[in-house]
């Protein structure tokens, strides 16, 4: 195999065991480059059953984003609940994400500038933030990007018709974990207005000639602090003016 195989089939066996992968062991299977990594995903995600979503991010505004496709049988609604026992590692972030009610397909290729007003709808969402490696996050960020970005599930909350005029950049959050406060007060958004997140995924996908299959789900990165949840609890997040989200983690 190549190491694209090979490091592809060490993540489905994670996946499928929840043993952690040493990543000093795997060091020269580490993608050449994004692209690389972007092939490596693919060939996990076709083993994990198919994608209902991405997540997308950038380190600020001006930064290159990055995405990482979301397995379908990890994306679900918030009634489902959590549990400790399905990840190695239970992190929580609570983001944005929107939604298509058509295709988005070549025909916005030429238009790329109604790709924002043909979004449908918008929900809050937590993003169950896992990795497939010992050591974790001190380990190389294509590796992460490699293993769907360090995703383990992605838990949808309310969900609202799409408002432009919501204040994406800098919300009123408070999101809780049990008795754990994670966050309170007006949020930063690390990629400024995280539509453009959105945007740049559209482009990417239609200049390598595939499309966004409506009602694909695209969470856009997280406003609060990443906490990692150790013992069941009832999670809380409200984002002021659009909606919340509740769960259990059993």
């Amino acid at each position: 195999m190549t190491p694209t195989q090979t490091l592809a089939a060490q993540l489905i066996e994670a996946h499928r065991t929840h043993r952690l992968i040493d990543a000093g062991s795997i060091a020269a299977l580490t993608p050449a480059d994004a692209e690389e990594a972007y092939v490596v995903q693919q060939s996990v995600l076709a083993e994990l059953g198919g994608c209902a979503g991405y997540k997308i991010g950038a380190a600020s505004p001006t930064a290159e984003p990055s995405y990482a496709p979301l397995p379908a049988r990890r994306v679900f609604g918030a009634a489902k609940g959590v549990r400790l026992a399905d990840y190695t590692r239970l992190g929580l972030e609570l983001e944005i994400a929107f939604s298509f009610a058509e295709d988005i397909d070549r025909t916005f290729a030429e238009r790329a500038e109604d790709t924002l007003d043909a979004i449908d709808t918008m929900s809050v969402v937590v993003e169950v933030v896992d990795s497939r490696y010992e050591g974790w996050p001190k380990i190389d960020p294509l590796l992460q990007l490699a293993d769907l970005q360090n995703n383990g599930a992605l838990v949808i909350g309310d969900s609202r018709p799409y408002d432009k005029n919501f204040d994406f950049a800098s919300p009123q959050v408070s999101f809780r974990c049990g008795e754990h406060e994670i966050f309170s007060g007006r949020a930063k958004h690390p990629a400024g207005d995280p539509r453009r997140l959105v945007a740049w995924l559209v482009a990417q996908t239609l200049r390598n000639g595939h499309s966004i299959p409506a009602r694909t789900v695209l969470t856009t990165g997280s406003y609060t602090p990443l906490y990692m949840a150790k013992e069941p609890a009832r999670v809380h997040g409200t984002i002021e003016g659009f909606g919340k989200i509740e769960f259990e983690i059993a």
